[in-house]
C-alpha cells in the first residue's frame, strides 16, 4: 500500500549545485553589492555567536548552515540528552532574517542596556544593535536572536540567509520542474556514474515524502528503462528516465482518461491540436491559440516528444500538477482587479481583533510578530489597546488581564513601518483603544510622527459628503480612535496641563466613545447613569493625537434614524457579534443603508476568551465592513474568512456586491431566485501526510464541502472514506448546489483522517470565494495553519453556470 513518508522535505535541496540554478543566478545578478558568493560561503563556513534567549540569558554557539540537508546547525547543546529537541533550523521553515533590534527579545534588551549607559556613559555598550540580528522561523514565528562580534559578520548573515531563502522557496515552488528534478538526480548519483538504480532512485523517493509498494514502482522502473542500461548487473536510470520515472509516479487514471480522450490514434503522445481542443472543451479556455500549446509543451514535457511538438502522459501530468490549474482564477492571485475608486464604505475590509496576542484573550504574550504576521496576510485594519505604561512610555495589552506587554513604539517602528505596505499597497487602518493619561498620549503623538508621519492621513474632514477611496489613500495609514473620552471613567485621563482642544461641555452624542466600555477588549465598567447626580463630561484627547483622528472618527451609536439625521460620512461605530446580530434582526435594511455611507467595525463577543471566532457572514450580508476576527486561532471561521480574501489579489479590500452598493438589498423572500449552478466532482487526493505522532498509522481520508455566504446559501457535503490510503486515495463522487447570492459565497474544501474512536483529525484545507472558482479540472493546494502543505492536493472537476443569463 501507497503511504506519505513522515520525512519532512529539508533534505531535499542539494547543496553543491544550488550555485547552479537560474533561481541563485537570479539572486546574485539582482542582489546588490557586497551580495555575492562570499556571503553564502561564510554561512556555510559558519561563525561563532552569542545566542539572546532573555536580556540576562546568553549562550556562546557556533552556527553554521548545512547546505546538503538545507539546515542551520549550532553547537555545543547543553540540553540532557533524553531531549529530544532538535538542534536545527529548516531553511523552508525561516520566514525572515533581520538585521538590528527588530524582535521582543531584542527591543527589551536594547533598552536595558541603554539604561545601564545613561547611568554610566563611559561604560562600553553590553549590545551593539548593528552586530545583532534575528532569524524568524516556524509556523509560530519564533525568534532565534543572535549576536555576531562585528557589524560585518552580522550583515553577512543576513545576506546570507536572504539569499539561501529566495533560492530555496523558489525551488520548491518548481518541485515538478526538469531543472529541480535533474538537481535531485545529480545528487542522489553519488559515484557520478550518470546512472541511479532502483534502490538509489527509492532512497531518492524517500526524501520527496514518498513512500510506495516496491512492486508498484519496479514496474514503472522497468518502463522507465528505455535503454536497458545496467551498472554492476543492475538496471539503472539516467537523468531523462528517471524524470520519466518520476512523473509516471504522479500519473493518477483520471489524468490518464483525459490523456487519452485527446490524444492520437496510438494513445501514446497528444498534438499541440489535441492540446488547444482540451484547453477549451475541458478548462473553458477561449480561444487558445496552436502557439501557445506548442509553448505548454516546450515547457512541461521531458521526454524527447516535446522536440517533436507532442506531449507524453507524463508531460501532460506536469501541466496538469502545475499552478497554471490550481483553483482559485488565476487572474485573481496576484493583481488588484476590481475597482478601487468607490468611497470606502463600499469595501469589505480585512481585520484583526486584538491583534498583538498570541494565544489566548487573557494570559497569552502580546508580541510585534503578531502585527508583522497579519500585515503579511494582508490585514488592512490592525487593534493597539493603549495603556499607559513605565518610564513614561505607552504599551499595548489587553488591560486587565495576564497577557503581556510590548511597547507601542516597538510595534510601529519594528511592525507597521516596515510591513504596512509588504503585501498590500492600499491604506492601513490602526484602531486604538485608547486608556493613556494625557501625558502618555502625547507621547504617543510623539511616537507616531517620529515613525510613521509621513505615512498618516490627514485630511481634512470638515466639507466631506462621502469617503474618499482606497485608491485614492494609496500607501496612507488612518487612525481609527476617540476623539473624546469620558473624564471619571475608568479609561479616561485625567485632566492636567497638557495641550489639548478646549473640552466640550455639552457634547452631542455623537461624540460619544464608540465601544461605550462594553467590548471584549476592555474590562465592563459602567458610567454613571442619567439618574446619577454626577455630571458626565467628555475630555479631548491630546491636541497632537487629536490632529492625527479624521477620516475614521469612532462614536457611540444611538440607532440608525439618529445617525442618519447626526453623523458624518467619516464616523465609525463598533458593535459586538450580540450587538449587531441583534440591530439585523430587527433592521437590516436599516443596517445595510447605514453601512452604504459610514464604516462599522464588529468585533467579538467578551465571552471568547479562548480567542475563538464567530461567523463574518451575517454582517457581511448587511454591509459591515471591518468584521475583526482573531488571527492568531486557526479556526473553520478564520479558514472561511481568509478563503473570502484571497480574491482582488489578497489586497485587503473586497468590493460590495451592487445592492449593498446602490442601496437595493433584498428582502429575502425576495432573493429567492437562484443565480448560480455549480458541480464539483471530488475526483482524488495526493501526498496527504499524516497526522499525530503514530508513524505505523496511515491516514483514512474523507473530504467534506462547505458553502457559507447568504443565510438560504448554507450547504454541506461529505465523501466516503478510504481506508489506508494518503499516497493517492480516490473518490470519485460528485454534487451539485444552487446559490442565491454567489457574490458572499465562500466554498472551503476540507481533508479529514477519519477515527474509529474520537474526533477525526484535521489534514488540510483551501477556502476561495465561489465566483472566482476556475472551471475544469483544478486541484486544490491544502494549507494547515495558514502554511501550505507541500504537494498535498485534491483533484477535482468543476461545472458552473450563471442562471441569470
Amino acid at each position: 500500500m501507497a503511504v506519505v513518508s513522515t520525512q519532512t522535505p529539508s533534505s531535499i535541496y542539494p547543496s553543491h549545485l544550488l550555485e547552479e540554478t537560474p533561481e541563485f543566478q537570479d539572486v546574485i545578478a539582482s542582489s546588490p553589492p557586497p551580495t555575492d558568493d562570499a556571503d553564502l560561503a561564510a554561512v556555510r563556513v559558519g561563525a561563532v555567536l552569542w545566542k539572546l534567549r532573555s536580556s540576562n540569558a546568553w549562550y556562546r554557539r557556533r552556527y553554521w548552515v548545512d547546505t546538503q540537508n538545507m539546515r542551520l546547525h549550532y553547537e555545543p547543546s547543553h540540553k540532557p540528552f533524553w531531549c529530544n529537541a532538535k538542534q536545527h533550523v529548516d531553511i523552508l521553515d525561516i520566514k525572515d532574517a533581520r538585521l538590528g533590534w527588530k524582535t521582543d527579545v531584542f527591543n527589551l534588551a536594547g533598552r536595558l542596556a541603554e539604561k545601564k549607559r545613561a547611568k554610566d556613559p563611559q561604560r562600553p555598550p553590553m549590545l551593539r544593535e548593528d552586530c545583532c540580528f534575528s532569524i524568524i522561523h516556524g509556523r509560530e514565528n519564533k525568534s532565534l536572536d543572535l549576536v555576531a562580534s562585528d557589524p560585518e559578520t552580522a550583515a553577512t548573515w543576513v545576506r546570507g540567509f536572504k539569499s539561501l531563502m529566495t533560492v530555496v522557496h523558489a525551488v520548491e515552488k518548481r518541485r515538478s520542474d526538469q531543472q529541480w528534478l535533474k538537481l535531485l538526480f545529480n545528487q542522489a548519483d553519488k559515484d557520478g556514474s550518470g546512472a541511479l538504480s532502483f534502490d538509489e532512485c527509492c532512497q531518492l523517493l524517500l526524501q520527496l515524502n514518498m513512500k510506495i509498494d516496491p512492486e508498484a514502482a519496479m514496474k514503472l522502473f522497468q518502463i522507465s528503462n528505455v535503454n536497458k542500461r545496467k551498472i554492476k548487473g543492475e538496471q539503472a536510470i539516467d537523468a531523462e528516465e528517471f524524470i520519466q520515472f518520476y512523473q509516471l509516479l504522479l500519473v493518477r487514471p483520471e489524468i490518464e482518461t483525459l490523456f487519452r480522450k485527446y490524444s492520437e490514434d496510438d494513445g501514446a503522445s497528444m498534438s499541440p491540436n489535441g492540446l488547444r481542443q482540451f484547453l477549451e472543451k475541458e478548462q473553458s479556455m477561449k480561444d487558445v491559440k496552436a502557439e501557445f500549446a506548442v509553448g505548454l509543451i516546450r515547457r512541461f514535457d521531458p521526454s524527447p516528444s516535446k522536440e517533436m511538438g507532442r506531449m507524453t502522459l507524463a508531460g501532460f501530468t506536469a501541466l496538469m500538477t502545475s499552478p497554471m490549474f490550481e483553483i482559485l482564477d488565476e487572474s485573481q492571485r496576484d493583481q488588484v482587479v476590481q475597482n478601487m475608486t468607490h468611497p470606502l464604505s463600499h469595501y469589505f475590509m480585512a481585520s484583526s481583533h486584538n491583534t498583538y496576542l498570541t494565544g489566548n484573550q487573557l494570559t497569552s504574550e502580546s508580541s510585534i510578530e503578531a502585527y508583522i504576521s497579519v500585515l503579511k496576510n494582508g490585514c488592512r485594519c490592525i487593534e493597539l489597546d493603549l495603556w499607559d505604561g513605565p518610564d513614561g512610555e505607552p504599551v499595548i495589552y489587553h488591560g486587565n488581564t495576564l497577557t503581556g506587554t510590548v511597547p507601542v513604539k516597538d510595534v510601529l517602528n519594528d511592525a507597521i513601518k516596515p510591513f504596512a505596505f509588504k503585501t498590500s499597497t492600499y491604506p492601513l487602518f490602526l484602531s486604538f483603544e485608547n486608556h493613556l493619561c494625557l501625558e502618555q498620549q502625547a507621547v504617543l503623538a510623539t511616537q507616531i510622527k517620529d515613525a510613521i508621519g509621513d505615512l498618516l492621513c490627514l485630511m481634512d474632514v470638515a466639507d466631506m459628503k462621502e469617503l474618499p477611496s482606497p485608491e485614492q489613500l494609496r500607501n496612507k495609514i488612518i487612525i481609527k480612535a476617540k476623539k473624546y473620552m469620558s473624564v471619571g471613567s475608568h479609561n479616561a485621563p485625567s485632566p492636567t496641563s497638557n495641550s489639548s482642544p478646549a473640552p466640550s461641555p455639552t457634547p452631542g452624542k455623537e461624540e460619544q466613545p464608540a465601544e461605550n466600555n462594553q467590548s471584549s477588549s476592555q474590562p465592563v465598567v459602567p458610567l454613571p447613569d442619567a439618574n446619577s447626580s454626577q455630571e458626565k463630561t467628555l475630555q479631548p484627547i491630546a491636541k497632537d493625537l487629536f490632529d492625527m483622528v479624521n477620516i475614521c472618527e469612532a462614536v457611540k451609536f444611538h440607532g440608525f434614524a439618529n445617525s442618519l439625521k447626526k453623523d458624518k460620512c467619516y464616523h465609525i461605530s463598533s458593535f459586538s457579534e450580540g450587538k449587531a446580530l441583534d440591530l439585523i434582526t430587527e433592521s437590516s435594511e436599516d443596517f445595510v443603508r447605514h453601512t452604504t455611507r459610514q464604516l462599522v467595525r464588529i468585533y467579538p463577543a467578551a465571552t471568547r476568551t479562548t480567542s475563538s471566532n464567530f461567523s463574518p457572514f451575517p454582517h457581511w450580508a448587511v454591509g459591515s465592513q471591518v468584521v475583526a476576527l482573531n488571527y492568531q486561532t486557526n479556526s473553520k471561521e478564520m479558514r472561511m474568512y481568509r478563503g473570502f480574501f484571497r480574491q482582488n489579489g489578497n489586497c485587503g479590500y473586497v468590493l460590495k456586491p451592487q445592492y449593498l452598493i446602490n442601496n437595493t438589498f433584498p428582502l429575502p423572500l425576495q432573493h429567492d431566485k437562484l443565480q448560480k449552478y455549480l458541480k464539483v466532482r471530488i475526483i482524488s487526493g495526493q501526498y496527504l501526510p499524516k497526522v499525530g505522532e503514530n508513524e505505523n498509522s496511515i491516514v483514512d481520508p474523507y473530504v467534506t464541502i462547505k458553502i457559507l455566504g447568504h443565510s438560504a446559501d448554507t450547504f454541506s457535503f461529505r465523501t466516503r472514506v478510504v481506508a489506508n490510503n494518503g499516497f493517492n486515495p480516490y473518490w470519485d463522487e460528485a454534487v451539485e448546489v444552487f446559490l442565491r447570492a454567489p457574490e458572499l459565497a465562500v466554498i472551503c474544501f476540507t481533508v479529514k483522517d477519519s477515527q474509529t474512536i474520537g474526533a477525526s483529525r484535521f489534514i488540510g484545507s483551501y477556502s476561495l470565494p465561489v465566483n472566482h472558482i476556475s472551471p475544469g479540472y483544478r486541484h486544490v493546494p491544502l494549507v494547515r495553519n495558514g502554511e501550505p502543505l507541500s504537494s498535498a492536493t485534491i483533484c477535482i472537476q468543476v461545472e458552473m453556470k450563471d442562471l441569470n443569463d
